[in-house]
């Protein structure tokens, strides 16, 4: 008699317990997984927002203390990531052989402590890469030995992600995006509620951005465009949805006085963590439109997402992930990275004409039920599952 195969049992290791771009889709895709049949456990470096919705999926959540591996100037910092580098390793590699899981999937490509825990407990190892590479070749160099050599196989969230990190690519890479389950995401919805809560008038455009407040998300570029945008178009706010990471301050406090150096004080809101992940539907779909202005290249854009599902045009910097995401012009309008004034016409153009608004948000919504959806995610990865523990 055949016995029925086993759940694969995976092991996430995430490097931070925040609200960023990697957390919601270790959430999304534990969620996702979860009909599979597969044993999820996730290793946290504390508790935080997330924990309850990981296990709500099905998860075990287990802590160890991580220092996260940030580009943040700060020597003390670096020395202090340096101290605790292989401490940290040798309790994770503790960890891994007490759980013994099929495979262990790093959720970040800064995530060192889940590829040297693997090797060192013998466990097969995925390696996602959601970030773009250093800039810095040396650095760039290390990072692409470093994941060549210690991961079964290399999962990228776009080709732009690859492109950054290998010069030429190994032949266990994957590229696969994130998707997005727009029926969970828009079940809590409450039209109305954002414009309600923030007391804006039904005739007063709401023109949006929402992110962590970190320089390569060009915030500060957002802010010129709104500027010129000021100038010609009286009804009109500009809303900020995010806070600084820590480490970060400095940036934000530098993005208000810039609103106050451009005469902006009554025209934008900084929203700081007032709406949290459970809230960003209801932000998204209170935006008239959405604007993603980051100035380095993205490595995919799951916020994008979030806003062509409740219908709400997007307008994105012209570079790395969104060049999947959107087809220039139909589904969204991609823009100069950097270039305030390209992405205040693109504005502008939008709000100048409401039907055409009205086609690119429609036409995103649907791309992102066509393109970018769970089953296929779920099919996709499943079989790289599959595909890592056999080689």
């Amino acid at each position: 008699m055949n016995q029925e195969p086993r759940p694969i049992h995976v092991l996430y290791v995430q490097p931070n317990s925040e609200i960023g771009g990697s957390d919601i889709a270790l959430a999304r895709t534990i969620e996702a997984m979860q009909g599979t049949g597969q044993k999820s456990s996730v290793v946290l470096p504390s508790d935080g927002p997330l924990v309850a919705r990981l296990r709500d999926a099905g998860a075990d959540v287990y802590f160890l203390p991580m220092q996260q591996l940030r580009t943040i100037p700060s020597m003390l910092y670096q020395a202090k990531y340096l101290a605790k580098f292989l401490p940290t390793v040798f309790r994770m590699a503790r960890l891994m052989r007490r759980l013994q899981p099929d495979l262990v999937h790093s959720n970040s490509l800064y995530c060192l402590y889940g590829a040297f825990g693997a090797k060192l407990a013998r466990t097969r190892h995925l390696w996602h890469v959601r970030e773009m590479a250093p800039s810095v070749p040396v650095l760039t160099w290390c990072y692409a030995a470093m994941v060549r050599r210690l991961s079964k196989t290399v999962l990228a969230m776009s080709d732009a992600c690859v492109d950054a990190l290998f010069r030429h690519p190994p032949d266990n890479v994957e590229v696969m995006p994130d998707a997005l389950d727009a029926d969970a995401f828009l079940k809590p919805r409450k039209p109305g509620r954002l414009r309600q809560e923030l007391g804006i008038p039904p005739d007063t455009r709401i023109v949006g951005f929402a992110a962590r407040l970190d320089p390569w998300k060009g915030v500060h570029v957002f802010l010129d465009a709104c500027q010129k945008v000021a100038e010609t178009n009286a009804n009109v706010v500009f809303v900020i949805a995010g806070g600084a990471p820590e480490g970060l301050e400095q940036y934000e406090a530098e993005l208000k006085q810039q609103t106050k150096n451009l005469g902006l004080e009554e025209k934008v809101l900084f929203l700081g963590w007032k709406y949290r992940l459970s809230d960003m539907v209801d932000v998204m779909d209170g935006f008239d439109m959405f604007c993603h202005t980051s100035i380095q290249a993205e490595p995919f854009g799951l916020v994008l997402l979030e806003a062509m599902s409740v219908g709400t045009p997007v307008i994105a910097a012209r570079a790395g992930g969104p060049l999947t995401i959107i087809e220039d012009g139909i589904s969204g309008v991609l823009t100069e990275p950097g270039n305030g004034e390209d992405l205040a016409g693109a504005i502008t153009r939008l709000l100048n004409n409401p039907d055409l608004a009205e086609r690119i948000g429609k036409a995103g919504q649907a791309r992102q039920r066509d393109r970018f959806s769970v089953p296929q995610f779920v099919e996709r990865l499943a079989s790289i599952y599959k595909k890592t523990l056999a080689r």
